[in-house]
Order: structure tokens, then sequence, then C-alpha cells
């Protein structure tokens, strides 16, 4: 249809502005996978703009925004910022994404928890011990962010970031002219020695007193500066919040059975976990039952 040939486009320009090697490329001459990516994101935009669309009638025999209706406050924020009904398809398409990337991000936590009882432990100890209430008390969950935060230094989420140079530079002694495309791996910098020591040691302690060589751009889960994820903040909120019910609701423990070995296995920029152990989800007994039954 041409509401499909129009999304298509539009996702195809984005493809040639970050990805400039398919530029020219017949979509005959795409693999499997960069096909059903491209089909994936021209559904999803579909679907977006017709949430967009919907919400905007709901919202025009309104007078307020309802507390819960994260929609309406979402579309309402981009309008007052001045931007496109494009621009905000494209953000609440990023939040969709760091949904379907923190469940990827949680499943390299557990898998790192294996080999490290004790940290998975205290930070179980310290999620029972601290219910999220408020926004204010996710701060209490200061262990469990460090772990959040070492997991995505050993496994981030993008294998490699992208930026366009604006003019003329030099960069390290070497000339970099303008409209050239720099990539870069986070994968790789995380685990440089020379800006972490013993950088293949799952260590949450290394964020004790916050993220270290932060000015050095030496820590880029989530890029950084004015093109820095624009879900980072509900991607660490999301899996507080995720932990948190799964440790206060659940006794969790490694299935005792044979597995492959865990991998890291990457595909389209994205890093996920591939292979390794299963976790078993006990329902755990709420305090009220454990006190009637003694």
């Amino acid at each position: 249809s041409s509401d499909i040939n129009a999304e298509y486009g539009c996702v195809c320009t984005v493809f040639v502005c970050v990805c400039p090697v398919i530029r020219g490329v017949d979509a005959c001459m795409m693999n499997k996978e960069m096909k059903d990516t491209l089909e994936m994101i021209v559904n999803m935009r579909m679907m977006c703009r017709k949430m967009v669309e919907e919400k905007r009638k709901e919202m025009a025999g309104w007078d307020n925004n309802p507390d819960d209706d994260m929609l309406a406050w979402f579309v309402t924020a981009n309008d007052a910022a001045g931007l496109t009904d494009e621009e905000v398809i494209e953000d609440i398409m990023t939040v969709y994404m760091v949904i379907d990337n923190m469940s990827k991000q949680l499943s390299a936590l557990f898998t790192y928890m294996i080999n490290h009882r004790e940290i998975f432990e205290k930070m179980v100890a310290e999620l029972r011990a601290n219910p999220i209430t408020t926004y204010k008390s996710l701060d209490n969950l200061r262990y469990t962010e460090m772990v959040i935060l070492e997991s995505l230094r050993m496994t981030p989420t993008l294998l490699k970031g992208t930026r366009w140079v604006l003019k003329d530079t030099k960069l390290a002694g070497y000339h970099v002219p303008a409209e050239c495309q720099l990539q870069w791996s986070q994968y790789c910098l995380h685990r440089n020695e020379k800006y972490w020591p013993n950088a293949r040691q799952f260590d949450p302690e290394r964020f004790r007193n916050g993220i270290p060589n932060v000015d050095t751009l030496t820590y880029l889960p989530f890029l950084a500066g004015p093109r820095a994820c624009l879900g980072k903040h509900i991607a660490m909120i999301s899996m507080k919040l995720t932990l948190s019910m799964l440790a206060r609701n659940f006794d969790l423990a490694p299935q005792p059975m044979a597995a492959p070995p865990p991998s890291i296995s990457q595909s389209m920029a994205l890093i996920r976990m591939k292979g390794g152990p299963w976790f078993w989800f006990n329902p755990r007994k709420s305090e009220e039952t454990v006190a009637e039954a003694s």
C-alpha cells in the first residue's frame, strides 16, 4: 500500500544516513537479517503513527491529561518542544526499543550473576530491603545501580557508535575530512585495560564513587553529548523496577541442568547474550503468609 511504501522510504533514508555502505544496494541484495529488520521498523512506525493519530483525537476532548496516560503526556511534551509528528513517532519508537534492549541487558546481567553469587545475593538483599514506592526511593538502590552499570560496561547494548564529521578536522594526528563517518566500538573501549583495570573481571565496586573516567568518554553504554540515547533514564528506571519486582516476588536460582556456555553475539550493531544457564523463578511467600504459618 501507499502507507507502507511511504514508511519504507522513511526507514531506508535513515538506514542510508547511518549505514552509507547500503547506499545504492537493491533490496534483493540485502540478507534476510537486513530485510527482517527493515520490515520490523516499518511495521513499528506504522503502529506508532496510528497510536499518535488516535491519541490526538482522544485528547481533543480533554481539558487536562490523565495522570496515568503516558502517551498523552509524551505527545504534549513533544508538542511543547515544537517537534513534528515525525519526530514524535521517532521518540516513541525509541522508547519501545529501550524496553526491548532492556530485556537483553537483564539477560546479560543474570548471566554474570551465575559466577558471582555473593554479588547477586547482596543486590537481592538491597532490593528486598528497599521497596520502590516513589521516584525518589530509586536512589536507595545504589548497589543495584552499580551492578547494572557494570553489566553495561561488560556487555553494552550497542557494539559500536557512529558520528558524522561536519568539518575537516584532525584526530590523533590524522586528517579527517568533512562528511566522513566515524565509528568506534564501546565493547572494545569498555574492555581496554588502559582505562579499566582488570577489565574482564565483573566488579560493580568500580562504580562505587560514580562513573570513573567520565570526562574521558571511555564509558559509553548510552553514548554521550547532545546525541546521547534518549531513553537512557527510562532504561535505568525500568531495569531497577524489573529487578525489584523479581527479587521481592521470586527466589531466583540457576537451573540444575547442563546448558551451553554463554557467548556474546552481534546482530545489526546490537549485542546480546547467547546460550548460558536458565534460572528457576520460584514464587516467594509473602511476609503475611510466613507470619501466619509461624
